[in-house]
C-alpha cells in the first residue's frame, strides 16, 4: 500500500483555493491541475508499505501525544518548482508557521524510530496544485506568479491530520483517509 501523511482541507479552503486559480487555469498551459477532492498539505510521503509496517507506522502516530493544539495556516501566495523557464510543479504557498513546523518534525522523529529515512531537504510548506512535464513557454503563467507572489488567499485552523492511502490510476489517483490523528 502507498501512503502518506497530509492534512486534509475542507470545503471552504478548497473553494478559496479555486478562486485564487482561475487566471491561471485560463492561461492555457499544458498544466494538468489537481483535482480540488484532491487538494491537501503534504507533510511526508512515505511511499509503499506492507500491512505489517502500516499497522506499525499507524500505531507510531496514534501513541504519540501529539499535543501542539489546534493552530492556525495562512495559505499564501504561488510559485513553481523546476529551473529557469521550466515549470514542474505549481504550488501554493503556506506563510511561515512554527506550529506546522513543529508537527512535521514530530512526525519525522516518530517515524525514523521505525525506520522510515528523514527528509534530506529542509520542509517547504506548499500545496501542489499543477504538474507539467512538457516543454513550453510559460512566460504568460510566470507573470500571474509575479503578480500572486505574496497574495494571501485564506487563513484556516488545523486541529488533526490525516495519513492517507494513494491509489495511482489512469485516471489519476485516488487518496483515501486510513486515519485522523488529533493535535490535542
Amino acid at each position: 500500500m502507498r501512503i502518506f501523511i497530509g492534512i486534509r482541507l475542507d470545503d471552504g479552503v478548497i473553494e478559496a483555493i479555486e478562486k485564487f486559480l482561475k487566471p491561471f487555469k485560463k492561461a492555457n498551459t499544458p498544466v494538468r491541475w489537481v483535482k480540488p477532492e484532491n487538494t491537501h498539505i503534504t507533510l511526508k510521503f512515505i511511499g509503499e508499505v506492507s500491512t505489517e509496517k502500516y499497522s506499525q507506522i499507524e500505531k507510531a502516530l496514534t501513541d504519540n501525544r501529539f499535543n501542539i493544539g489546534a493552530f492556525p495556516v495562512t495559505l499564501e501566495g504561488c510559485g513553481k518548482f523546476g529551473r529557469g523557464g521550466s515549470l514542474n510543479i505549481f504550488w501554493i504557498g503556506i506563510a511561515a508557521n512554527s506550529s506546522l513546523e513543529q508537527l512535521y518534525e514530530k512526525i519525522e522523529g516518530t517515524l525514523a524510530k521505525l525506520g522510515i529515512k528523514k527528509e534530506d531537504r529542509p520542509f517547504k510548506a506548499h500545496i501542489t496544485v499543477g504538474r507539467n512535464k512538457k516543454n513550453f513557454n510559460f512566460k504568460s503563467l510566470f507573470k500571474l506568479i509575479d503578480e500572486n507572489k505574496d497574495r494571501q488567499i485564506v487563513e484556516f485552523p488545523v486541529t488533526h491530520f490525516q495519513l492517507f492511502k494513494s491509489q495511482l490510476t489512469p485516471e489519476g489517483p485516488i487518496y483515501t483517509i486510513l486515519k485522523e490523528i488529533s493535535l490535542a
